[in-house]
């Protein structure tokens, strides 16, 4: 078996056609100046707010480096929310992050005997049911990534098993770091985590290619009196994906990618709210929730390995668009797979209480979809597209049933062209 593992108001009032719109942006003035008062409290001194065309807030000002643009997107979030957030990224920052370009040439500047060397299996699985700090709600993290740990054991794969208390952020980071630095052309690679996700940010990359954080057992809410200072200390202690993508940019035989993680506003405890409900009123009375930034996973550092929406039926929300985003490239001997157990503003859901529910007379513990497609995975010998396309049916209709039809979860499922035929 072969896996692939796993984001101004004054002049549109004015301008013909914007009317509509701005007034679905119309954010009520005490928040605009929570929002300042924020800023100063975390100590970001020169950051500034304004309005976009349609009347969401934007960032303005000066920044010391990314870190703190990251802090002022997260203080705009909680208290306006995703949708009144404008996505465009402030140009005034004196240092900027340097990301790390895919490393396209590196089999060339390898030796020799490390190019001849035997290929590996290197799957790494982390998975959280419940965190150090009491304020983040639990998940059945740790029950799926049981599941994932034995499917790859199974498959050949050399597994390091981040569960529980074992995944806090230094040993997800530090595990991350030494799988890439140790990576090689001729290996297979498998991540698959299951966690929560903190709210995807913006990126200077543009258009929609937000990251998130993946939340480490040892992540922390509690710093502060409300859910804007809860969100703020969640992000800095969580552990960004972009480690995760980097990881994946790495040149190898076959790459896998299983995430099961969702954001939601549900996912925090016991907090106020700062926003008088302004979120949930832009939600039309529902959670703040997005799922993975499919566009930050399949932009160009992953369309040069081939990628495309695999458009099995029936088709995700949007696949179509989806689908035209992705860009066909010539058949190659690499593959690469990308797997998210939701689609954008859904969450993964489990069954209630002790998470067991049952599938063809099969007693299964997690989450819907992890548990479905690792059992799928198992009747269909391996294969992917068959096991993916079976899971998925099976988590929307488990979806809609628990939820009384109010809630979807739809899987999505990107990958290369020689990635179909592919087995785990």
């Amino acid at each position: 078996m072969a896996l692939v593992v796993l984001l101004s108001g004054c002049a549109a009032n004015q301008l013909h056609g914007y009317q509509n719109t701005y007034q679905g942006y119309a954010i009520p003035q005490p928040l605009l100046q929570s929002i300042e008062a924020k800023f100063r409290q975390h100590g970001l001194a020169g950051a500034r707010i304004t309005r976009d065309l349609v009347g969401r807030v934007q960032l303005a000002g000066t920044y010391r480096n990314e870190d703190e643009v990251d802090t002022a997107f997260v203080i705009v979030q909680s208290i306006v929310g995703l949708k009144s957030t404008s996505p465009f990224y402030p140009t005034e920052i004196r240092e900027r992050r340097a990301e790390r370009e895919a490393r396209a040439g590196l089999s060339a500047a390898l030796s020799s005997a490390v190019n001849n060397a035997p290929p590996r299996r290197i799957a790494l699985v982390i998975g959280i049911n419940e965190f150090r700090d009491p304020k983040i709600s639990p998940v059945p993290g740790e029950d799926d990534a049981i599941v994932a740990a034995r499917a790859a054991k199974g498959a050949g794969y050399v597994v390091t098993s981040l569960l529980g208390k074992a995944a806090t952020k230094v040993a997800i980071e530090s595990t991350l770091h030494r799988i890439e630095e140790d990576l090689r052309p001729q290996d297979s690679l498998f991540v698959y985590i299951s966690s929560h996700g903190a709210a995807p940010l913006p990126t200077s990359r543009g258009g929609d290619q937000r990251r998130m954080s993946i939340v480490a057992w040892d992540t922390s809410a509690s710093h502060g009196v409300d859910g804007t200072d809860g969100q703020v200390q969640l992000q800095k202690t969580s552990v960004s994906d972009a480690l995760v993508q980097r990881l994946a940019m790495r040149p190898t035989r076959n790459t896998r990618i299983l995430i099961d993680t969702c954001y939601s506003g549900d996912m925090l405890r016991g907090f106020p709210d700062p926003s008088g409900g302004y979120i949930r009123r832009a939600n039309g009375g529902a959670a703040e929730r997005a799922g993975i930034s499919m566009a930050a996973w399949t932009g160009p550092e992953y369309t040069t390995k081939g990628i495309r929406f695999v458009n099995d039926k029936p088709a995700p929300r949007n696949g179509a668009r989806q689908a035209q985003a992705s860009v066909e490239a010539p058949p190659t001997d690499r593959a690469y797979t990308i797997i998210t157990a939701t689609s954008a503003d859904e969450k993964s859901l489990a069954p209630g209480g002790d998470n067991v529910f049952s599938l063809n007379e099969r007693v299964l513990k997690g989450s819907f979809f992890t548990q479905a497609f690792f059992a799928f995975l198992e009747q269909h010998q391996g294969h992917v597209e068959p096991a993916f396309a079976a899971a998925r049916e099976f988590t929307s209709a488990k979806a809609r049933e628990v939820s009384r039809n109010t809630l979807t979860q739809v899987p999505l499922h990107f990958a290369t062209q020689t990635a179909d035929r592919n087995a785990f």
